[in-house]
């Protein structure tokens, strides 16, 4: 095997399980996730699949529209008015990034 063949080898190997990142979606990005809930009702994040569980150090940019709550389920947003806001929340653990929420409140 030529060094240049067994440069090939290494870097195929150094790169096919970044492939798999791609084809799956990979890490959590610095988009943010959806979530659509009524006023007075709420999300149960860990339910969603987007963050490791249990969640929690949840911050929304308006409390008016949004917050985050610890109950049975787990973390949840509740929706307090209509309107659209970001939130956040993080694995308790400390691992992983933060998760960014774009929570919208319908009437």
């Amino acid at each position: 095997m030529s060094i240049v063949q067994r440069c090939v080898a290494v870097s195929l190997a150094i790169l096919a399980p970044l492939a798999g990142q791609a084809e799956d979606g990979g890490p959590p990005s610095s988009a943010s996730y959806p979530l659509v809930v009524k006023v007075g009702e709420s999300a149960a994040i860990c339910k969603t699949g987007t963050i490791l569980c249990p969640a929690g150090t949840a911050i929304c940019d308006d409390t008016s529209i949004a917050v985050g709550e610890a109950t049975g389920e787990g973390l949840v947003f509740r929706g307090v008015k209509p309107g659209a806001t970001l939130c956040s929340a993080q694995a308790n653990s400390g691992q992983g990034m933060r998760t960014v929420y774009r929570v919208t409140v319908a009437p």
